[in-house]
């Protein structure tokens, strides 16, 4: 996934897992608590696989570039997430790890999002390369966007949509009104 920032600050953001883990499109988070520092328990509906999935997870940092996200409870048993410089900035790579046992059987519990969490990851990265010097955005991103449902995220931007749309509907009205009577 292409970053248009340095490897640094992908490092510092990847080091806010629960953000990290939040903009993937297919979970539906009920329930996120940090237990300890690098512990956390959660309760998601995974749209991807329309599976539920109570678990904690673990994370880890076996190197500086690498971070280790490990899950203790069902298929998938962790994910790692790469950091690397690139010409342009720098690139993450996500790899999920399944184990366990019957995997053959449990086919139905693979997780199919991690194309759809890295183009939304992506996007993340150039929304913040371009609003993220005005600080209210960044309030909505963290305090509101980042808590809704990936349904909700959706159902907001189709509403600014039609909002900047009959803003303008309006806009074009008065412009005619005062073309026409205004005189």
């Amino acid at each position: 996934i292409p970053c248009p920032f340095g490897a640094e600050w992908l490092a510092a953001f990847a080091n806010d897992v629960e953000l990290l883990v939040r903009i993937n499109p297919y979970y539906e988070f009920r329930h996120w608590k940090w237990t300890a520092k690098d512990r956390a328990g959660f309760f998601l509906r995974n749209h991807s696989n329309e599976r539920d999935l109570e678990a904690s997870l673990t994370v880890r940092r076996p190197a500086p570039s690498v971070l280790r996200i490990e899950y203790d409870n069902g298929l998938k048993t962790a994910t790692e997430i790469l950091i690397e410089a690139a010409p342009q900035g720098s690139q993450l790579t996500l790899t999920d790890y399944y184990g366990g046992e019957n995997r053959d059987q449990r086919l139905a519990e693979v997780d199919k999002s991690l194309k759809a969490w890295g183009e939304a990851l992506h996007l993340h990265f150039v929304r913040v390369k371009r609003w993220g010097w005005l600080a209210p955005w960044r309030w909505y991103m963290r305090r509101v966007w980042t808590p809704m449902k990936p349904s909700s995220r959706r159902i907001v931007w189709m509403m600014y949509l039609i909002t900047v749309a009959e803003l303008f509907f309006f806009m074009f009205v008065g412009l005619i009104w005062w073309v026409e009577y205004g005189r």
